[in-house]
């Protein structure tokens, strides 16, 4: 299985309306191999988050080996937590919708979540804040799809 290294980052800008996520891939030595970003109206700065993890993941057609890095406490203390939210029906949690997808996604990949600080000269990190800044000032951006009322049928029938 190949080994890769991702740094994954969020942002919003209420200004704009609008926020972006981003993700640098290296391989396992460090080298860069690419960079995904994008944004979204209408969003918050945890749908970035979660967002730049999925997309990480999706980018991935095999099974591999991810290390992500995220300076998201939030993104790193979910993914802990998500699959018994999933497991027990809590629909009491914001972006179940995204948490759904990411969950599924979990299963396909080996992964190691760590988390990093932010803003505190990690190269790869402040690169992965450059993009997603980037992505949330592009012009044209497509609205954020999400649900706010969700069921758990809502989400089994859209196969999440």
């Amino acid at each position: 299985m190949k080994k890769y290294i991702c740094y994954t980052d969020g942002s919003y800008q209420s200004s704009l309306n609008a926020g972006g996520w981003s993700s640098i891939i290296l391989d396992e030595n460090e080298h860069l191999i690419t960079r995904l970003y994008q944004g979204a109206t209408h969003t918050t700065n945890n749908r970035m988050e979660l967002r730049a993890v999925i997309e990480t993941l999706k980018y991935f057609k095999e099974p591999s080996s991810l290390i992500i890095i995220s300076d998201s406490q939030y993104v790193i203390n979910g993914m802990l937590s998500a699959r018994k939210w999933i497991e027990n029906n809590d629909l009491s949690k914001k972006n179940l919708d995204l948490w759904f997808e990411l969950v599924e996604l979990l299963d396909i990949h080996s992964v190691e979540m760590q988390w990093t600080k932010g803003h505190v000269g990690n190269k790869w990190n402040e690169e992965a804040d450059k993009w997603c800044t980037f992505a949330a000032q592009c012009y044209n951006l497509p609205r954020d799809v999400w649900t706010t009322k969700l069921t758990l049928s809502d989400l089994e029938t859209d196969g999440i």
